[in-house]
């Protein structure tokens, strides 16, 4: 575990509750990114992520650095509550996310914008074990083993779903890229 994670919880579990602030701001990245990627667009993504915080300090005595990273602990913690969410959304529930405007030429901006509508509707079409595996290995930057202890599978399922998500997810995106494709068919 990182150091500063366990000196950190140390100084909370010893009651100096607002300790708990830069275990937030170290680990709030992952976690909004990871729960913006395996719910569907229009959720409260920044509602949920603040659910996983409350609920890693409420919890936090029942975490066990010899069991598994601080990060894994909420990473797995936040697999689970948006396993929560997604079975009560309605399957139809779809909004587009307003994206931060920057500096970059309109035409930029629409082909990035393009590519990422099709990259999330080619998540959502994914069962969700395979875009939880795509999300923490390919989005996160977590290891296989990492996503093995997280997804509470074997190494070899991490393995294979990966696989096919990231097979099904060309096929998505393949539109995307025609002379890719006319490229690897020749």
């Amino acid at each position: 575990m990182n150091d500063d994670d366990s000196d950190t919880i140390r100084r909370v579990l010893a009651g100096e509750r607002e300790a708990f602030r830069p275990l937030v701001l170290r680990h709030q990245a992952a976690i909004c990114a990871t729960v913006r990627a395996l719910l569907p667009r229009g959720c409260d993504w920044e509602d949920i992520a603040q659910d996983v915080f409350l609920t890693a300090f409420r919890h936090l005595t029942t975490f066990d650095s010899g069991k598994a990273s601080f990060r894994t602990w909420l990473l797995t913690i936040t697999r689970n509550r948006c396993h929560d969410v997604s079975r009560r959304l309605p399957k139809t529930k779809r909004a587009s996310r307003t994206e931060p405007v920057d500096d970059r030429t309109p035409p930029a901006l629409i082909a990035e914008a393009e590519w990422f509508d099709q990259l999330d509707a080619g998540l959502e079409q994914l069962p969700p074990d395979q875009r939880l595996v795509f999300t923490l290995i390919e989005l996160q930057g977590l290891s296989y083993q990492e996503t093995a202890e997280i997804a509470d599978i074997h190494l070899g399922t991490v393995k294979s779903r990966l696989a096919r998500a990231k097979a099904s997810l060309r096929n998505v995106l393949a539109p995307l890229f025609p002379e890719r494709t006319a490229a690897t068919t020749r």
